[in-house]
Protein backbone atom coordinates (compact mmCIF):
# COMPACT_ATOMS: atom_id res chain seq x y z
CA UNK A 1 0.00 0.00 0.00
CA UNK A 2 2.49 2.40 1.02
CA UNK A 3 6.05 2.44 -0.36
CA UNK A 4 9.50 4.58 -0.01
CA UNK A 5 11.01 6.67 -2.59
CA UNK A 6 13.43 8.90 -2.20
CA UNK A 7 12.85 8.59 2.07
CA UNK A 8 9.09 10.41 1.46
CA UNK A 9 6.44 7.57 1.74
CA UNK A 10 4.11 7.63 -1.10
CA UNK A 11 0.58 7.51 -0.14
CA UNK A 12 -1.17 8.91 -3.43
CA UNK A 13 -4.24 11.57 -3.01
CA UNK A 14 -4.10 11.06 0.86
CA UNK A 15 -0.30 12.34 1.03
CA UNK A 16 -0.89 14.93 -1.86
CA UNK A 17 -3.79 16.60 -0.46
CA UNK A 18 -2.29 16.40 3.21
CA UNK A 19 0.76 18.21 1.29
CA UNK A 20 -2.00 20.98 0.51
CA UNK A 21 -3.23 21.00 4.49
CA UNK A 22 0.94 22.04 4.85
CA UNK A 23 0.90 24.44 2.32
CA UNK A 24 -2.22 25.90 3.96
CA UNK A 25 -1.08 26.04 7.45
CA UNK A 26 2.44 27.61 5.94
CA UNK A 27 0.58 30.25 4.29
CA UNK A 28 -1.65 30.48 7.49
CA UNK A 29 1.68 30.84 9.45
CA UNK A 30 3.22 33.95 7.52
CA UNK A 31 -0.38 35.86 7.18
CA UNK A 32 -0.50 35.51 11.43
CA UNK A 33 2.97 37.92 11.40
CA UNK A 34 2.04 39.80 8.41
CA UNK A 35 -1.38 40.81 9.84
CA UNK A 36 0.43 42.66 12.78
CA UNK A 37 1.19 45.55 10.07
CA UNK A 38 -1.82 45.93 9.05
CA UNK A 39 -4.03 45.60 11.97
CA UNK A 40 -1.61 47.01 14.59
CA UNK A 41 0.05 45.40 18.15
CA UNK A 42 -2.77 44.66 20.21
CA UNK A 43 -2.29 42.32 22.75
CA UNK A 44 -4.83 39.33 21.29
CA UNK A 45 -2.70 40.40 17.71
CA UNK A 46 0.34 39.42 19.08
CA UNK A 47 -0.85 36.65 20.92
CA UNK A 48 -2.46 35.30 17.34
CA UNK A 49 1.00 36.00 15.76
CA UNK A 50 2.58 33.86 17.85
CA UNK A 51 0.34 30.68 18.04
CA UNK A 52 -0.38 31.39 14.17
CA UNK A 53 3.86 31.01 13.69
CA UNK A 54 3.63 27.62 15.00
CA UNK A 55 1.16 26.61 12.11
CA UNK A 56 4.48 26.76 9.79
CA UNK A 57 5.93 24.12 11.74
CA UNK A 58 3.11 21.89 11.85
CA UNK A 59 2.69 22.78 8.00
CA UNK A 60 6.62 21.70 7.22
CA UNK A 61 5.90 18.34 9.53
CA UNK A 62 2.48 17.08 7.86
CA UNK A 63 4.39 17.60 4.35
CA UNK A 64 7.75 15.80 5.79
CA UNK A 65 5.91 13.33 7.60
CA UNK A 66 2.20 12.15 5.78
CA UNK A 67 2.02 8.77 7.64
CA UNK A 68 2.61 9.70 11.10
CA UNK A 69 -0.53 9.80 13.13
CA UNK A 70 0.85 11.80 15.82
CA UNK A 71 1.09 14.50 13.70
CA UNK A 72 -1.63 14.10 12.08
CA UNK A 73 -3.51 13.96 14.62
CA UNK A 74 -1.80 17.20 16.13
CA UNK A 75 -2.99 18.66 12.92
CA UNK A 76 -6.22 18.05 13.80
CA UNK A 77 -6.51 19.23 17.94
CA UNK A 78 -4.00 22.61 16.84
CA UNK A 79 -6.27 24.20 14.71
CA UNK A 80 -9.16 23.22 16.06
CA UNK A 81 -8.09 25.56 19.26
CA UNK A 82 -6.55 27.94 17.34
CA UNK A 83 -9.73 27.98 14.75
CA UNK A 84 -12.16 27.91 18.19
CA UNK A 85 -9.94 31.12 19.78
CA UNK A 86 -9.76 32.64 15.97
CA UNK A 87 -13.34 32.54 15.93
CA UNK A 88 -14.19 33.99 19.78
CA UNK A 89 -11.37 36.87 18.79
CA UNK A 90 -13.43 37.90 15.35
CA UNK A 91 -16.90 38.06 17.64
CA UNK A 92 -16.13 39.30 21.26
CA UNK A 93 -13.16 41.58 20.18
CA UNK A 94 -13.28 42.77 16.40
CA UNK A 95 -17.09 42.42 15.98
CA UNK A 96 -18.29 43.59 19.50
CA UNK A 97 -15.39 46.02 20.52
CA UNK A 98 -14.43 47.46 16.96
CA UNK A 99 -17.36 47.14 15.12
CA UNK A 100 -15.43 45.55 12.39
CA UNK A 101 -14.32 42.46 10.39
CA UNK A 102 -11.09 41.80 10.45
CA UNK A 103 -11.04 39.28 7.22
CA UNK A 104 -7.42 37.92 8.43
CA UNK A 105 -9.05 36.13 10.73
CA UNK A 106 -11.96 35.03 8.40
CA UNK A 107 -8.95 33.48 6.43
CA UNK A 108 -7.27 31.78 9.26
CA UNK A 109 -10.29 30.17 11.02
CA UNK A 110 -11.25 28.90 6.70
CA UNK A 111 -8.07 27.49 6.81
CA UNK A 112 -8.19 25.78 10.04
CA UNK A 113 -11.67 24.34 9.39
CA UNK A 114 -10.24 23.13 5.74
CA UNK A 115 -6.69 21.63 7.53
CA UNK A 116 -8.98 19.67 10.13
CA UNK A 117 -11.60 18.37 7.85
CA UNK A 118 -8.63 17.22 5.61
CA UNK A 119 -6.23 15.89 8.64
CA UNK A 120 -9.39 13.68 10.49
CA UNK A 121 -9.85 12.40 6.71
CA UNK A 122 -6.23 11.30 6.75
CA UNK A 123 -6.14 10.48 10.28
CA UNK A 124 -9.07 7.66 9.44
CA UNK A 125 -7.55 6.68 6.67
CA UNK A 126 -3.85 5.97 8.36
CA UNK A 127 -5.62 3.75 10.88
CA UNK A 128 -7.07 1.51 8.45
Amino acid sequence: MFYRKNGRANDGKTGKIKDLCGILLIASSITHVIQLFFVGFEWHDIGAAFIGSLYGILGILLIMYRTSKVITMIGILYPTFGGMLGLYRLINIEIAVHGTINWFIVWHVAVDIVVVLICIHSFLKIRK
